[in-house]
């Protein structure tokens, strides 16, 4: 008989706990911008206007919700603007955006009064980069974020290695971003109409590490582009079309990025098939650390092709 009760006992025990565990609610918190995982979030849950309870989450956990009857929710976090929900419209993911802190205007460029667009961070030497194609397949975003018409004069990029005499041109694109998905935020070649083709450039062999790359473009207040660099052909010495094996071709290098700015498309491993669409490739992988391992990345996975414009006020 007391085995049948303890059979009993743990019976009730596990369906108490599968009715429990069932009902508890777990929250993502990201950065609305970013896509990446927000840790240490405050919550405050309310019934009928009144604080029924305060919680706060760790480090490298989703939020989880206590089981009290509540209507609302409100998360903050230090930096980040409030954002409330009432209880139907609470969903398993929610975003915080970032405060703006009017800053007075600076200007900093890499040479003498000249303006530069683009991220100045650390050069990633042993990664793979990015190869040339000769399509639209990768490029950064960039705006003109001051108050004035900026002529633009170069574009400065590093190259990985050329083995190859290597003809390419630079192309802006006016695109249309999708944040339909917001994880997968991308933009599809179809929206992205070229509003600038540079003149074609050759790189040689002796050529390595900074590349600046003549243009004539200028930048209106505001204004967005996409900055792609693509391939034209690869010759060898007697200026014959060839066409080197992959580990022979132009690399861009990577480096560290702030920003999430870089669209690619990706190639499946097995099929070899690209994507039709350019995906921002950092939110892309904020998101998914976030959602499989609740944390950011490394800063070494935040990267972006180590390319700049330069420019001068008009």
């Amino acid at each position: 008989m007391k085995r049948i009760q303890q059979i009993i006992y743990l019976s009730l025990f596990f369906l108490i706990t599968f009715a429990v565990s069932g009902q508890v609610e777990r929250i993502l918190p990201l950065d609305e911008e970013t896509s990446a995982f927000l840790p240490e979030v405050n919550f405050y849950l309310f019934h009928q206007q009144k604080i029924v309870f305060v919680g706060f989450s760790s480090e490298k956990e989703p939020i989880t919700l206590p089981q009290i009857s509540f209507d609302s929710i409100v998360f903050s976090k230090f930096n980040f603007e409030p954002k409330g929900y009432s209880r139907d419209s609470l969903t398993d993911v929610i975003y915080l955006k970032k405060k703006i802190y009017e800053l007075d205007e600076v200007v900093v460029g890499s040479l003498p009064g000249k303006i530069t667009l683009g991220e100045h961070n650390r050069i990633l030497p042993h990664s793979r980069g990015m190869y040339l194609q000769k399509q639209l397949f990768f490029g950064i975003v960039l705006t003109n974020d001051q108050a004035f018409d900026l002529a633009l004069e170069a574009v400065q990029w590093h190259v990985k290695k050329v083995v190859h005499p290597t003809k390419y041109r630079v192309l802006f694109y006016k695109v249309v971003v999708n944040k339909d998905i917001v994880q997968r935020t991308n933009i599809h070649p179809l929206y992205a109409i070229p509003v600038y083709i540079s003149p074609v450039q050759t790189l040689d062999s002796k050529q390595k590490n900074k590349i600046n790359t003549p243009i004539d473009y200028t930048l209106t207040p505001g204004e967005e582009i996409l900055v792609s660099i693509e391939l034209v052909d690869y010759f060898d010495g007697n200026q014959t079309v060839i066409y080197p094996p992959l580990e022979e071709q132009t690399l861009v290098k990577f480096q560290c990025s702030d920003e999430n700015n870089f669209y690619t498309k990706y190639r499946d491993a097995i099929t070899q098939k690209e994507t039709e669409e350019l995906f921002n490739a950092n939110v892309w992988i904020n998101y998914d650390f976030a959602f499989y391992f609740y944390k950011k990345p490394s800063k070494s996975l935040i990267r972006t092709p180590a390319v700049n414009l330069i420019g001068r006020k008009l």
